[in-house]
């Protein structure tokens, strides 16, 4: 057996791990990989003298242990490693390749490449090139960042390596892997923070002696809301027909209202829930134990039908359920977006559980429904596959309504839950942009302030989203919160600080997503101009790396100078694009760029696009097209600037 617990040191620099075949591919995004990267940024914040990554369940496998379970969090700690050293010139740590992939050639070809900083040769793993690039980019924008001004990355590196360790659990071996793979990637083994505080609320009620059918009834609102990537009025039965008695469903969610499509049998369900309690229908039993009422997982799946399943496809939502249990938290407290953290591992003890009579817990159940009602039907999406309905990758909005139908020769009525492409009557393309954008920008859980500045907005409004002017007032909260992200961000006393712009000023990332925004906006204005912008087709995604449109070392082979300083880091010669294609991009002149990757210019960002015009216009980009690029510049920066302050 290992020794327990690891340094991070140890684990990649002794011993030798395999993940076996049966592992799925490397599948940490952007997200995953932030969120370890802020959370360990937050350690040493803290001074915490080290830090618990959790448990690597391996089997032992000759001279070799298989990776069972932490697969993609070892993975995760390896790249990191890696594209410090690769990034850094201080004495490199890791001295050896340990991880290996069983009858995966491309993956292991991708780390012995990434182990030695061969960037050009030997990168055939798209997965591990994007993991990396994408942890690159992570570390640039967060370390040293005004979160973390005072860490260094040698002091990150440092503290990776000596003080984060992890727990090895190493399986019998007599025992079926391919078995317990299965039954511990379905079922788990340690209880979620969210399954903690359930079980500490429902405590609380059972000892205040609060009536068995309301704890049930408290239990089944968590349970619909913890199936996060559903939408939670499923988990509540409708009636059948149209001339039945109104069920649960109707009457929790206020299906009260007249038809707003003449002739459609249609009806919109209200967000403003209230007295839900009285509404909400389980199973009266004899109050049992604790821990069996605890434990007991109510079934509100039964009234889901395949016609609804096939209404609604599969999506990703931009936040987890822990983080949206903080906003329900702050919600019943009502505090601002200013004075909360969001932090995972500070859960359990923000709610005070010992601090709560049954009272507020009752009313937090309610808030907690009536935020992820909010949240299912006014809060963009990214889907997960592509359907009739929409691309794969794609943001979108989905409002559920009522709709009775006529399905049967006999002529009744039966009831549907069916979802509208579009949430709002008016702006709805505006306020799919500007919720993209910041889902973009602030990708980490514990920046998402302004998501519940959002959703506290809505919440306080449940009463107008049905209201036809609704759309309109959403969508001017929205660019209000944006201006008032670009002031704290990107301006000064006297308006846009242009210096704050610039490439050595660490010019953040939603300086450039709030002008692909704002040049958007200005569709109409600037399409005479930029007739190759595909400004009516662009969308937001996941861009975070920088990219000097003429490089900072162009190729020897291409025999070009290097830029002036004050040219070469202007904001008119910085544009955002995915980390995997800023390695493909590489030290290439931009004429080289614009004919080696034409193909994908349609899908780049908007600044980019009319970068790339330009270069074909004037027929280059350099040191000659001086006074053209800083006009450009300025042009830019004057829109952004009327959009902020409105002059």
């Amino acid at each position: 057996m290992m020794n327990n617990p690891l340094t991070i040191f140890e684990l990649l620099n002794k011993n030798t791990y395999s993940i076996p075949l049966y592992q799925r591919n490397f599948a940490w995004t952007d997200v995953e990989i932030t969120q370890l990267i802020i959370d360990l940024l937050d350690s040493i914040k803290d001074n915490r003298s080290e830090y618990f990554i959790g448990t690597l369940v391996v089997s032992k496998k000759g001279n070799d242990y298989s990776i069972i379970d932490g697969q993609q969090r070892f993975t995760t700690i390896l790249l990191i490693a890696l594209a410090i050293q690769n990034e850094s010139s201080f004495t490199k740590r890791v001295n050896k390749m340990n991880l290996c992939f069983e009858a995966r050639k491309r993956s292991n070809e991708t780390l012995k490449s990434l182990f030695i900083n061969d960037m050009d040769t030997g990168i055939t793993d798209n997965e591990l090139r994007r993991g990396y690039d994408e942890t690159v980019s992570a570390l640039k924008e967060h370390i040293g960042s005004s979160d973390y001004p005072d860490i260094k990355t040698e002091d990150f590196y440092g503290y990776l390596l000596d003080q984060v360790k992890i727990f090895i659990s190493e399986m019998p071996k007599d025992l079926d892997v391919n078995l317990y793979f299965e039954r511990f990637n379905s079922r788990g083994e340690q209880l979620e923070y969210h399954e903690i505080i359930k079980a500490e609320l429902m405590q609380r009620l059972v000892a205040d002696d609060v009536d068995y059918t309301e704890v049930q009834k408290f239990a089944k609102i968590w349970d619909a809301c913890s199936q996060f990537d559903t939408p939670c009025i499923k988990f509540f039965k409708k009636k059948t027909k149209g001339s039945d008695a109104d069920e649960e469903r109707e009457k929790v969610f206020n299906c009260e209202w007249s038809e707003y499509e003449p002739g459609k049998n249609s009806w919109q369900y209200g967000y403003s829930l209230k007295d839900i309690y009285s509404k909400i229908v389980v199973n009266k039993e004899s109050k049992k134990s604790l821990i069996e009422a605890i434990k007991e997982t109510v079934d509100n799946s039964a009234d889901i039908d395949a016609e609804e399943n096939e209404d609604s496809s599969k999506y990703r939502c931009i936040i987890n359920f822990n983080t949206f249990l903080y906003y329900a938290l702050y919600l019943t407290d009502n505090v601002d977006a200013g004075s909360i953290q969001l932090d995972d591992k500070k859960l359990v003890s923000a709610f005070k559980v010992s601090s709560r009579d049954s009272q507020w817990i009752l009313n937090f159940g309610e808030n907690l429904l009536k935020a992820k009602f909010i949240f299912d039907n006014l809060i963009i999406r990214n889907s997960l596959e592509t359907t009739n309905r929409r691309k794969e990758g794609e943001w979108f909005l989905q409002k559920a309504y009522r709709q009775d139908k006529n399905e049967k020769a006999r002529g009744h009525l039966y009831v549907q839950t069916r979802y509208d492409k579009n949430a709002f009557a008016e702006n709805n393309d505006e306020i799919l942009m500007l919720q993209s954008m910041f889902a973009v920008t602030f990708t980490a859980y514990k920046d998402t302030k302004w998501l519940y500045t959002i959703l506290k907005y809505l919440f306080e409004n449940a009463e107008k989203p049905n209201e036809d002017d609704f759309g309109k007032d959403f969508y001017d909260f929205l660019e209000e919160l944006s201006k008032r992200s670009a002031i704290e961000r990107i301006c000064n006393n006297r308006g846009l600080d242009v210096q704050r712009l610039r490439y050595e000023n660490y010019v953040p990332v939603y300086a450039f997503n709030l002008t692909d925004y704002v040049l958007w906006k200005n569709r109409v204005k600037l399409g005479s101009d930029y007739n190759k912008v595909t400004f009516n087709d662009f969308r937001f995604t996941y861009r975070r790396s920088i990219e000097h449109w003429y490089p900072q070392n162009p190729n020897e082979s291409e025999k070009k100078s290097k830029l002036p300083d004050d040219l070469l880091h202007c904001f008119g010669n910085l544009c955002l694009i995915v980390a995997s294609q800023n390695s493909a991009f590489g030290n290439l002149y931009p004429l080289a760029k614009l004919a080696n990757w034409r193909n994908i210019f349609s899908t780049q960002s908007l600044k980019l696009q009319m970068m790339a015009e330009k270069t074909e216009l004037w027929n280059g980009w350099d040191e000659t097209k001086r006074t053209a690029i800083f006009e450009m510049e300025k042009s830019i920066e004057k829109l952004i600037e009327e959009y902020i302050y409105g002059c």
